[in-house]
């Protein structure tokens, strides 16, 4: 099975970091792709642009210099061709034809020359129509006078000049816009070519560019399959698997146990549910850190499925919860020597950093089919074991049985009926007189909270109490209770009983809550009872949590002029190095020791040191659950002056108290307080 090989306080951050990792590496990875897609865009559009300039450059500039050239080519010849025919022709309207025409191609010509020289030329090109024009500049007189001979009728005169000056003159020209035709020609094939490599280049480039977006895409692609795939295993892991222990999680459970009920159907055996409950593993939690927890949990599961069969199913609902399914069972008592396997390794010492832990469990057990047929009874009925398991003093283990449920049920009930409790005003105060032997009077009462449920009567704390502290309301219950005890200790200071004290008990949740002094100052001050009449008792446990922050609230209590007793006195941890430090009024004797006061001499010896303790540390004592009037005679002669119980009265509604509050309980005792 997986083990817990991440940091305990963070088991999920390896996974998050790296799935962060992938993000942004995919991330990355698009953003790279899309700046390569848009890289070759550019860059193609860019390459396309110059390959059309290149080709219009080609077409257009070349191609009209190629066909000015040829224009000038060829008029230069015609004028040559006009010029030989003047010389043989001797009509004279002919040969005013022909020179029209010689005209005519001298326009062309230079018309031609002039667009030639408005277009970009190259160096050589322009060089080769400069001497062109040093040429015509020498054979154009020439020509001239040819013509002017011709027409004056000495046409011999100027067939000479024309065959000696004026034709080879016009050939050096012809020459010349040859070599002017061929450099266009060359430099139009040069520009094709450079516009042909411009175009290769951008196709390279563009093929290039795209077969790396394509690879980057493919990665990309492969690495969004890979991490998709990943992360449904992932999912698939966390949906079913326990993050902090990679034990199945409750959704798998009840995968598995359905699997495992239809496999016991089919073969006939059982199938035991083992429903794992952490005794006080709050108490790791709140005093080591909730990593020192998380390292208990990790612990605890490796522990169960190293005990357990390759067939059976460990799985962590949450918290301290875990289940154990024993599949194939022959038998119940194979389903409990796999219990008793469980204890013991779960009972087994932990290592806790550098600390030394002991962690219990409760185990609460249904079996298949004599417990339930399906997996959602199984389990209630497995948990509904669990919590009776603890409720029986924990480390051990409970088989359900059906009247479990109707319990349950019945708890249930209570709990949400205990949720309206308040605000329906059901709590009341029930008062236990406390007796000073000396004057005979009721010197003090203690207030017990008593339910007054629609249904059940009036209910005593330990059907609720514990309740009351796992919701949470104590702290609602316990405020409007101490104002409801001041005030009607007011009302009796009012009614002359000026010297009665009242004692509250606290529990540990409103002892340590950080509202405790407020709310004692708020309900004293609203009441208008003195503080010096109020007296608050605390177990011994309460303090023992945390010794110099308990001396600190009891102090802060005497500051307001509270009392402080301690109640239980005898049965809790403290040492007497410790009842040094606190600052306390009163101690109460346990009705433990009382019980059996004038037959056993070891309780009577430990009264007798309580009270010698008391008296050396200026306390008062009480002596709780005084039930006969021999157990009250012997503390008489122990020492003891004040006591509480049964013999003087049991816990009672305000209006009863008062005419307990008026007896001379001389007379009601008789000799015992005498």
């Amino acid at each position: 099975m997986p083990e817990c090989t991440e940091p305990i306080s963070s088991p999920c951050g390896g996974r998050f970091k790296r799935a962060e990792i992938w993000k942004l590496a995919l991330l990355a990875g698009f953003v790279i792709q899309l700046f390569l897609i848009l890289f070759v865009t550019a860059i193609g559009l860019q390459q396309l642009r110059m390959t059309t300039e290149n080709l219009k450059t080609v077409v257009d500039v070349h191609m009209r210099k190629q066909n000015l050239t040829k224009t000038m080519v060829l008029t230069a010849r015609e004028r040559t061709l006009i010029m030989f025919m003047l010389t043989k022709i001797d009509d004279p309207f002919e040969r005013d034809q022909l020179l029209l025409r010689f005209r005519e191609k001298g326009s062309e010509f230079v018309a031609a020359r002039l667009q030639l020289l408005e277009l970009p030329l190259s160096a050589r090109e322009r060089h080769l129509i400069d001497l062109h024009k040093e040429r015509i500049a020498f054979a154009q007189p020439i020509q001239e006078e040819v013509i002017e001979l011709i027409s004056a009728d000495f046409t011999q005169d100027g067939v000479d000049l024309a065959l000696r000056q004026a034709i080879p003159a016009q050939n050096s020209v012809m020459v010349l816009l040859s070599r002017l035709d061929e450099e266009v020609h060359r430099v139009a094939i040069a520009a094709s070519e450079r516009a042909y490599e411009a175009h290769r280049v951008a196709r390279f480039w563009m093929y290039f560019l795209s077969g790396i977006a394509l690879l980057v895409g493919l990665v990309v692609a492969a690495a969004v399959l890979f991490y998709s795939a990943r992360f449904s295993r992932e999912r698939e892991r966390l949906v079913t698997k326990d993050t902090l222990t990679g034990l199945p999680n409750r959704m798998l459970l009840r995968d598995r146990l359905e699997q495992a009920l239809a496999r016991a159907r089919r073969r006939g055996t059982l199938v035991g549910v083992m429903f794992i409950d952490l005794d006080r593993f709050k108490r790791v939690n709140d005093t080591l850190g909730h990593a020192s927890g998380d390292e208990l949990i990790c612990e605890v599961g490796q522990r169960l499925r190293a005990i357990a069969r390759d067939e059976d199913t460990v799985a962590r609902l949450g918290g301290d919860e875990f289940v154990v399914v024993a599949n194939d069972a022959r038998g119940v008592g194979q389903i409990l020597h796999i219990v008793e396997k469980v204890r013991a390794a779960l009972a087994a010492p932990y290592r806790v950093g550098e600390r030394e832990l002991f962690c219990c469990s409760s185990i609460g057990i249904s079996v298949f089919p004599n417990d339930g047929a399906d997996c959602s009874s199984l389990l209630k009925n497995a948990d509904t074991a669990m919590y009776h398991a603890k409720g029986s003093g924990r480390d051990r283990f409970q088989l359900y049985d059906a009247g479990m449920n109707a319990m349950a049920e019945e708890r249930l009930q209570l709990e949400t009926d205990l949720h309206y409790a308040l605000e329906r005003g059901e709590f009341v105060l029930h008062y236990q007189p406390q007796i000073d032997l000396t004057s005979g009077r009721v010197c003090a009462v203690e207030a017990l909270v008593r339910w007054n449920h629609p249904q059940k009567g009036v209910l005593a704390p330990a059907s609720f109490l514990e309740m009351l502290e796992e919701t949470g309301q104590i702290l609602d219950v316990g405020r409007a209770l101490l104002l409801a005890a001041c005030q009607q200790t007011a009302q009796w200071h009012a009614a002359g009983f000026k010297d009665l004290d009242v004692a509250v008990n606290l529990s540990g949740k409103e002892f340590w809550h950080g509202s405790l002094i407020s709310s004692i100052s708020e309900a004293l001050k609203l009441s208008g009872l003195p503080a010096q009449f109020l007296q608050i008792e605390l177990t011994e446990s309460i303090f023992m949590k945390d010794i110099d922050n308990a001396v600190a609230r009891i102090q802060a209590l005497k500051a307001l002029g509270v009392a402080v007793a301690v109640d239980d006195f005898g049965t809790g941890y403290s040492s007497l190095a410790h009842l040094k430090r606190f600052p306390v009024n009163v101690l109460k004797i346990d009705r433990y020791f009382i019980n059996e006061l004038p037959t056993a001499s070891v309780n009577e010896a430990l009264v007798a040191s309580i009270l010698a303790l008391s008296d050396g540390l200026h306390l008062d004592a009480v002596a709780e659950g005084v039930e006969n009037i021999e157990q009250l005679a012997r503390l008489r002669q122990l020492g003891c002056r004040i006591v509480q119980g049964y013999l003087v009265s049991k816990p009672v509604a305000a209006e009863q108290l008062t005419a307990l509050l008026r007896r001379d309980w001389h007379e009601v005792l008789g000799g015992a307080v005498a």
